[in-house]
């Protein structure tokens, strides 16, 4: 198979008016996507990465959430881990627009922020919806974290409704938990409006609970592994989807010299050479590995311990605020440029140093496959020019 090579600077200098970012839209580079300029067309299915690092989230890589747009139909998130929100609302899209969520597992780092999704209603219509597993007793379910949450935040719910105009009868302030089978195979949990969501159970820790998610609208399927070690269930789940996006962990450099709980930590997620096996066994149009921490020092042991496994196939490393178009007839990857003010960065000014990490800009060359602190070069089968980017 022919690939395409698409090579995208990662951040540029952006003005700091709304003016100027205004003028900016009609000329920027089509690699990226700019807040409030671009909505997803009505048959492309649209993923935005929200958070894509670890528990020990960096003011730049936070921690897992992504972003599903299914054209201008609706807005899902999979998981809301801890700083996901801000980066949703540095990307400029109305958190009102957001009522859906399915959650992989429990884990603080895929759950943290759904206390901001949930208190601030910024005019949603209908209920904060959540879909997530059972667990081993009720008090580790779903249900109990959604009971919780709205514990925990009475307080907060009850000073924002005092000062806030609600019509009777208005319910997006409240939230719902639909608490599933964290057991079921291949399980039909949502049906709805021509979007199917499917879970399969995941294996995290020894802990019951975790699950994988796969999403099917308008003849296209996106399959989330959540956390788990490396599963050929996963695979099955998997098998025909047009993106996966899975879990991997490292690089580790020699388990044995890590302490005990360090070694537990790493064996039960996936390592790199692992993620590879199973992207080269599902063979998706585009493989998404997620949950690593990215630095100039990663990026080329990663990238090589996956390719070891999944040596030729469409590859991304996913990065906090990278945005994928996924249609029946291409797949485009681009960057989300973040409103600085929203966001809270600050920016120096050289359009190479509002970046990831500036010091790659000096000590990596861009190669096939690799993100790089300057460049992202990425494949994908039968692309269209970076130009046609749309």
């Amino acid at each position: 198979m022919m690939y395409s090579v698409v090579i995208i600077a990662v951040l540029s200098s952006l003005a700091t008016s709304n003016a100027q970012q205004s003028a900016q839209a009609t000329t920027v580079d089509p690699n990226y996507i700019l807040p409030g300029f671009t909505a997803a067309p009505n048959d492309t299915i649209r993923i935005i990465a929200l958070g894509t690092g670890t528990p020990n989230t960096l003011p730049k890589q936070v921690a897992t959430s992504y972003l599903i747009q299914l054209g201008s139909q609706r807005n899902i998130l999979f998981d809301v881990g801890t700083g996901s929100i801000t980066n949703l609302y540095a990307t400029g899209i109305n958190m009102s627009t957001i009522d859906l969520v399915f959650l992989s597992h429990l884990h603080s780092d895929h759950v943290t922020d759904l206390g901001p999704l949930y208190a601030l209603a910024n005019g949603r219509t209908r209920p904060l919806t959540i879909y997530g597993p059972s667990g081993s007793a009720p008090q580790y379910g779903t249900a109990a974290l959604v009971s919780g949450l709205k514990q925990f935040l009475a307080w907060d719910q009850q000073a924002r409704n005092l000062v806030s105009e609600f019509p009777a009868g208005y319910q997006g302030n409240q939230v719902v938990a639909h608490e599933f089978n964290y057991t079921g195979v291949d399980q039909l949990i949502y049906d709805q409006d021509g979007i199917q969501v499917y879970s399969n159970p995941a294996f995290h820790y020894d802990t019951p609970g975790p699950v994988s998610i796969r999403l099917e609208w308008n003849n296209l399927t996106v399959t989330y592994s959540g956390d788990t070690i490396p599963l050929d269930t996963f695979v099955d789940f998997a098998k025909g989807s047009d993106v996966v996006i899975h879990e991997s962990v490292g690089p580790i450099y020699n388990l044995s010299l890590e302490s005990k709980a360090t070694r537990n930590i790493l064996t039960n997620h996936t390592s790199q050479a692992e993620v590879g096996a199973v992207f080269q066994a599902v063979q998706p149009r585009l493989a998404i590995a997620t949950h690593l921490r990215i630095t100039p020092y990663t990026i080329t042991p990663i990238l090589e311990s996956i390719r070891s496994q999944y040596p030729s196939g469409p590859l991304a490393l996913a990065l906090d605020n990278s945005v994928w178009d996924i249609t029946s007839k291409s797949i485009v990857q681009r960057q989300f440029v973040p409103l600085l003010e929203k966001a809270g960065y600050e920016f120096t000014g050289h359009p190479r140093t509002y970046d990831l990490y500036t010091s790659a800009v000096s000590t990596f060359q861009p190669r096939p496959n690799v993100v790089t602190g300057d460049l992202t070069v990425f494949e994908v089968p039968n692309a269209p020019p970076v130009s046609a980017a749309g």
